[in-house]
């Protein structure tokens, strides 16, 4: 393995967040010393490693939040509390503390890195949260972030339609310093328009495919940005130079692809 041999860890517990998202908690000193927005590799045994965003992390502790929708996560899925894994990190850059009146926007499973940042941030920052998912059952920590406002594509809850749409409204009534968002890249590409239009500063959360978290095999390029070590958070500034943003993806194969 690049950059050392995966640390073998046992599952302490997991906890189904809704019909397709599950949390693991583990005990992993090493990436419970993380920021939020970094992310770890996680290897299953017999069956492949992948990148994971850390959803929480305290007294040597991390919980991954993984939505299944792979060979690899099907695995995962599969595991229960007893059962070990392979970690290593944390990799990447993450969010910058929020100050002020920050807004985070979070849809689907993406919602997971903004845990971390809201739990370690909350006590000391004004934070409001807007979140989406694509049908009520998959909105994730209702009770725990109390979003100001939800949406769902299907209208099972709160607004019917895409969360960008919540945020806008937002922006017309409420003062916010900088927004924080984590999710499906073409909700993150019309936040970083609405962002750049109107003049405020945004960090987010980017995804690629990735296959070795240490900035070496390039499956992760969007232009010349290595999401893996030059992110996977960049800022509007970053994320304005990068021409594939928010129009290609990569498959695991490197070839390009309309999002």
């Amino acid at each position: 393995m690049l950059n050392g041999k995966p640390r073998v860890r046992e599952i302490s517990s997991v906890r189904r967040e809704s019909p397709s998202v599950k949390t693991f908690h583990l005990y992993d000193p090493q990436s419970a010393n993380s920021n939020p927005g970094q992310f770890v590799m996680v290897w299953i045994p017999d069956s492949g490693e992948i990148p994971l965003a850390i959803s929480h992390a305290e007294n040597g502790r991390i919980a991954l939040t993984v939505k299944r929708r792979g060979e690899i996560t099907e695995e995962l899925h599969g595991m229960s509390a007893g059962d070990n894994l392979g970690i290593r990190g944390p990799y990447g850059n993450g969010f910058s503390p929020p100050a002020g009146s920050s807004l985070l926007v979070g849809g689907g499973y993406g919602v997971a890195p903004l845990r971390y940042l809201y739990r370690s941030a909350s006590n000391r920052a004004r934070i409001s949260i807007i979140q989406g998912a694509s049908t009520a059952d998959e909105l994730l920590f209702l009770e725990e972030l109390e979003p100001t406002s939800v949406s769902t594509d299907d209208g099972t809850k709160g607004h019917k339609g895409n969360v960008v749409r919540l945020l806008d409204d937002y922006l017309d009534k409420e003062e916010v310093d900088k927004i924080y968002t984590s999710g499906p890249e073409k909700m993150i590409y019309r936040i970083f328009q609405i962002c750049r239009d109107r003049g405020l500063e945004m960090e987010a959360s980017l995804e690629r495919v990735m296959k070795c978290g240490v900035g070496l095999c390039g499956s992760c390029l969007i232009d010349g940005f290595r999401v893996c070590e030059d992110g996977p958070v960049a800022d509007l500034e970053q994320l304005q130079e990068l021409e594939e943003f928010g129009q290609w993806k990569r498959t695991s194969s490197g070839e390009r692809e309309p999002l």
